[in-house]
């Protein structure tokens, strides 16, 4: 399980990191393909039929947000669209599905958004980079610390396995995998290191928390994983939970650490 769980790992960060190179439509196709499974997911984890129109609805929105920067500010019409819905499905959709499906729609779409708009700043290709280099260093210093260590579990009525010590030894990897990545890719100077570190810092606690967040919902459904597609890790959401939350954070502490006048 472990080794099938390195190679889908490392094809999966190649992937991501050969789009991010190219850029451009290549790598919004690859987000918006990213967010339409994890929308996917989540609609099977309420028992949403995959080819229910409510489920076509919410995946569509989940793409179109990532794909096109001015679809944002049309989200109302998805909320609209799918209360108009648990008129005609009363039996089958109801508010609170209606409810769950929007969010869910949101949450797997807008942190693609806005990587994409990272790509899209000067030196943008490094930027997303570092998040994701921040990201994954902090699931390899948690994994790696947490064995070794072990100790207190950190919410173990949410996710049994995390402990305290792996916690912390994937925020301090992922402090300094930033400051050496931000120095060596974009710019080294002794008075942006502290920023290199800030963002590793947010990331990591962020990625962490986005982690929780997705085991909570599994939890409420009572899942093991989101899915099935990606050997050794379980679905596309189990991959890239930490993202969702982290992403867009990242991007306005970008803009402002390293952007504003």
């Amino acid at each position: 399980m472990l080794r099938q769980r390195i190679v889908t790992g490392i094809l999966g960060a190649a992937l991501v990191l050969a789009m991010n190179w190219l850029g451009g439509v290549y790598l919004a196709v690859l987000f918006a393909a990213i967010a339409a499974f994890s929308m996917l997911e989540i609609g099977s984890m309420m028992k949403a039929k995959t080819f229910s129109a409510e489920t076509i609805i919410a995946v569509l929105f989940s793409a179109l947000i990532v794909l096109w920067p001015s679809f944002e500010r049309f989200w109302y019409i998805l909320f609209y669209l799918l209360l108009i819905l648990t008129i005609f499905r009363r039996k089958e959709f109801s508010f609170a599905a209606a409810g769950v499906l929007f969010a869910g729609a949101l949450y797997s779409s807008y942190a693609f958004r806005s990587l994409l708009s990272v790509r899209h700043l000067q030196s943008g290709v490094f930027f997303v980079l570092i998040i994701l280099l921040a990201i994954w260093s902090t699931d390899t210093g948690a994994f790696f610390v947490g064995r070794a260590f072990g100790g207190r579990k950190l919410m173990p009525e949410v996710s049994p396995k995390k402990t305290v010590s792996g916690a912390f030894g994937g925020l301090i990897l992922a402090v300094i995998v930033t400051m050496v990545a931000g120095s060596l890719f974009v710019h080294f100077s002794p008075s942006r290191l502290w920023r290199y570190a800030l963002l590793g810092l947010v990331v990591s606690v962020a990625g962490q928390l986005g982690d929780l967040i997705e085991s909570a919902l599994k939890r409420h459904y009572a899942v093991k994983d989101s899915g099935w597609i990606l050997p050794g890790h379980g679905g596309v959401l189990d991959r890239f939970d930490s993202l969702l939350l982290a992403a867009p954070i990242a991007y306005h502490l970008i803009l402002w650490m390293f952007f504003s006048s």
